[in-house]
């Protein structure tokens, strides 16, 4: 979880803006806690502004000085005078969950802190100006080679900032970038000063990595070295370098410019030095880039909204945007709908709620309540910027949440029963203690994977079986898993820079749809191993197997096969009763090309046996 310093003058100031003093400086810390967020701390920061691009860093005591510019990679060490001190302040050091991005800004969290204790309850809708401003997408960053092809933008109008407004810009950037982004990956986030821009329709496209040159944000102007290509900058300036991985493989970049062809950014690795959004900037430009159009409207919905919150004179304007897939305008700030039964509200928390109690915690959560709701069902407005609200039970979370866990009272099941372990589990404990003996490490992956993650990079075709996500967020979580060893091979590509050998196993469940099924789909418990090095071959794994199945207790029996995944005479088909378990073997040359290692590998992958 990430660690949010969160001003408590700035909060204070927000949550009591309408005069009467709701929360104090005294009961912060507990409304805090019942809002469901934990304090690690209330200490003292000191704020580094940046002197080559105006990014403003804020250290604990503990941490010390500021070492380096985390916007623009300047080190403060080799650059004298880079870095001035600006002020200190106190601060709140809250434990986040990445669920609400929505909170991790000082205008998020007054918001929610307001309705919580009953100053503003409701649904807030934020007003929105028609567009005067378009973007046209190019159709090449829907392919493969330049792939990035998700945007959304808006105008802010009236901006007034100083170093503390320039230093909240940029945290509420870099904490998005981390909670719905992944490290700018599915999400990256520009603002540039609107009175630099020309011209009032902008392009978002494709260019090829020496197709263009302009000077990226931390370098200046009159440098005649500061004029790079897309290329340059990922191999020569420190952004570029930390961010080049996420455009690995392209061959052709995203590019950001406005009407008169000035380069706002290339995103998702960094802005220009031209657009730089400074003290005099009184109206921005604001863009998301990203892999999936929910993710960066969301993500602009967070920040649009969290800056009219700090700033409640600033206008927001919408962008008309001539996207992949068709026009859109954005920001949509329109709340979605969901339906809420009252009765599995009050069933679900425990508490004897009425109608109208769910809709007074509902409303102090920042949900809307249409008329047409009863005291059965509750016609529920959801906020634009709420991210994690994808089902009734998220709804029903948030009223526990205001109705406050230490209300709900204990009681005893009405039923007895005496616990015991399931076979299925006693095995996996046998399997992890035989693995953990035989010198391999245990690894945890993700249980959703991709249909080339598992399939394309096995050379194999999709298993019909396979349980696919109606709406999956991501693109590289598309599919619920149905083997092992994808994610452990994907483990040892991210670790081939450590010394070798290197053996992995994960005892873990793979998901296949089953219409015999309560639910339509069935877990099965697999075990799965690998070992890369220098000399691993085919008796490797055959030995691990051995000793695997003998201290399971299994009777195993392995026959040739040919197998798409494994070199040919190096596979084979485990069985146990007559009935096909697993396989093992040495990998393909063709499989290891496709996770850059350079070694053989040798890998099994069984299912447990349950009666």
């Amino acid at each position: 979880m990430p660690v949010i310093n969160m001003p408590i003058d700035d909060l204070l100031a927000l949550v009591n803006r309408g005069g009467d003093s709701v929360v104090s400086a005294d009961n912060v810390s507990a409304k805090l806690h019942d809002m469901g967020i934990e304090v690690d701390e209330i200490t003292l920061t000191t704020m580094y502004k940046c002197g080559v691009c105006g990014k403003v860093v804020e250290r604990t005591e503990a941490q010390g000085a500021a070492l380096n510019c985390i916007a623009c990679g300047v080190d403060f060490r080799e650059k004298k005078d880079s870095a001035s001190t600006i002020g200190e302040t106190h601060v709140a050091r809250l434990d986040m969950l990445a669920v609400r991005p929505d909170i991790f800004d000082v205008g998020g969290m007054a918001r929610y802190m307001r309705g919580f204790v009953g100053a503003q309850t409701g649904l807030i809708e934020y007003p929105v100006d028609p567009p005067t401003y378009r973007l046209n997408v190019d159709p090449q960053l829907g392919r493969d080679e330049s792939f990035r092809p998700s945007i959304a933008c808006a105008v802010l109008r009236g901006l007034r900032l100083d170093d503390h407004g320039i230093k909240f810009l940029m945290n509420l950037q870099e904490d998005l970038h981390w909670a719905l982004g992944r490290d700018r990956k599915l999400a990256s986030i520009g603002m540039y000063d609107l009175d630099k821009l020309g011209g009032d329709v902008f392009a978002y496209r494709a260019v090829a990595p020496d197709g263009i040159r302009f000077t990226p944000l931390g370098f200046s102007p009159n440098d005649p070295g500061s004029n790079m290509t897309p290329g340059e900058i990922l191999k020569n300036h420190k952004t570029g370098e930390k961010y080049a991985r996420l455009l690995q493989g392209m061959t052709a970049y995203p590019l950001l410019q406005d009407g008169q062809g000035t380069v706002l950014s290339m995103p998702p690795i960094i802005n220009s030095e031209s657009t730089r959004v400074t003290l005099d900037t009184t109206q921005c430009f604001v863009d998301v880039t990203g892999l999936a159009q929910r993710t960066v409207d969301r993500a602009l919905n967070i920040i649009v909204t969290s800056i009219r919150e700090v700033m409640p004179q600033v206008r927001i304007e919408s962008v008309k945007i001539a996207g992949i897939e068709g026009e859109l305008t954005t920001p949509n700030l329109a709340p979605g709908r969901m339906a809420l039964d009252v009765a599995e509200a009050r069933d679900t928390i425990g508490a004897a709620l009425s109608a109208a109690g769910v809709r007074e915690l509902l409303e102090r959560m920042g949900h809307g309540i249409d008329t047409s709701s009863d005291d059965t069902t509750l016609q529920v407005r959801v906020p634009a910027w709420r991210n994690d609200i994808m089902h009734p039970i998220d709804l029903i979370e948030d009223i526990a949440v205001a109705f406050g866990y230490e209300n709900l009272t204990a009681e005893l099941l009405p039923t007895f029963s005496v616990g015991a372990p399931r076979q299925v589990e006693e095995l996996s404990a046998i399997a992890r203690r035989v693995f953990t003996g035989l010198g391999f490490h245990q690894v945890m992956t993700l249980t959703l994977t991709s249909e080339p993650a598992a399939f394309e990079k096995w050379r194999v075709e999709p298993d019909p079986a396979t349980v696919r996500i109606e709406n999956p967020i991501s693109v590289e979580q598309t599919i619920a898993r149905v083997g092992l060893l994808p994610g452990i091979l994907e483990t040892m590509a991210i670790n081939r820079q450590y010394d070798l050998p290197q053996k992995l196993f994960e005892v873990g469940d793979c998901c296949f749809v089953d219409a015999d099924a309560e639910t339509g789909a069935r877990e099965r418990r697999h075990c799965a191993a690998a070992m890369i090095g220098t000399h691993i071959g085919y008796a490797d794994i055959r030995a691990v197997m051995d000793a695997f199945a003998h201290e399971l207790g299994l009777s195993v029996e392995m026959r040739p096969i040919e197998h798409a995944s494994y070199i040919r005479g190096r596979v084979a088909a485990v069985f146990n009763s007559g009935r096909r378990i697993g396989t093992m073997g040495e990998l393909h040359p063709a499989v290891l090309e496709n996770y850059s290692l350079k070694h053989a590998v040798a890998a099994m992958e069984v299912e447990l046996p349950v009666a």
